[in-house]
């Protein structure tokens, strides 16, 4: 988004993008940006397609345009910690955002799968419902494990302190099913029936963001970069940021998200997952041209 304003994309597409900083604190049920979304404080959010899903069960009209990418998250441990894999988070405390995020459902799965267990039972769980808080948490020593977003890995990783124990991005292979995108740009529906020129110059402007971003460091620094930000930082932010993004949506990608949602669903049980099926009308994607 900041490439978009910084590159003036915005106006050469036809619109203004105006960015609207929110809080970092959510509820058991609603991110703070779909919050932002459904009061209509905000016409885009970027948010996974299970929460999307949800809010459509539950009557809220919004849908996905356009996807972000497959942002998966990572579980981080101290440096020096004896936990070294999956076996290591039983009976430990385990930090997540929510216990009903995409991530920890992907976590789950593959516990049940790989190591017969689940941690959401065998291990001592606790939900910050913000990404700081939880950070906070490891850094205090309160949890022995976090589930932390993706973006915040490098930054934890980088001091020495912490290491990576997964990224959930690879755990989709043990769940045998394919690495489709899980995050889409989504707007109300009347934004969608009223706007959609908007929405069509957005997703132009993306995607030439995107490129620019990943043909030159320069611009990916300019748009990313902290105050004091070493360059290992930025360097593994990058490369988990190309390694995620999308510019693009395939004809089987929709297939593939049921097959993940249905394999998640037999491995977590619905009652993880918060709703039965994808609701119709979730996607309403727009095509690139």
């Amino acid at each position: 988004m900041r490439t978009i304003q910084e590159y003036a994309l915005d106006r050469r597409h036809g619109f203004r993008l105006a960015l609207a900083l929110g809080h970092d604190r959510g509820t058991r049920t609603r991110r703070a940006t779909e919050t932002a979304l459904v009061e209509g404080t905000a016409d885009l959010i970027d948010t996974d397609w299970i929460s999307l899903a949800r809010h459509r069960h539950a009557g809220i009209g919004c849908a996905a345009v356009f996807p972000y990418g497959r942002v998966m998250g990572g579980i981080v441990v101290a440096a020096g910690s004896g936990i070294t894999d999956f076996d290591g988070l039983r009976g430990r405390r385990v930090g997540v955002v929510r216990r009903d995020d995409k991530n920890w459902s992907v976590v789950r799965g593959a516990c049940l799968l790989g190591r017969g267990f689940d941690p959401d039972t065998e291990a001592e769980v606790s939900e910050a419902l913000s990404k700081t808080t939880l950070v906070e948490w490891l850094e205090a020593g309160r949890v022995d494990a976090a589930l932390v977003y993706w973006h915040l890995v490098p930054r934890l990783t980088t001091t020495g302190r912490f290491r990576q124990l997964y990224d959930v991005l690879d755990l989709l292979d043990l769940l045998g099913v394919a690495s489709p995108p899980t995050t889409f740009f989504t707007c109300r529906d009347e934004f969608i029936a009223e706007q959609p020129d908007v929405i069509t110059g957005f997703i132009a402007a993306y995607r030439e963001a995107v490129m620019l971003m990943r043909a030159d460091g320069a611009v990916w620094d300019q748009a990313a970069a902290q105050t004091g930000d070493p360059p290992e930082v930025l360097d593994g932010l990058r490369a988990a940021w190309c390694r995620r993004v999308c510019i693009d949506w395939r004809s089987d990608d929709l297939d593939d998200l049921d097959r993940l949602f249905e394999r998640l669903k037999s491995l977590d049980g619905e009652g993880a997952l918060g709703i039965g099926a994808i609701p119709a009308g979730t996607f309403a994607l727009f095509p690139t041209h």
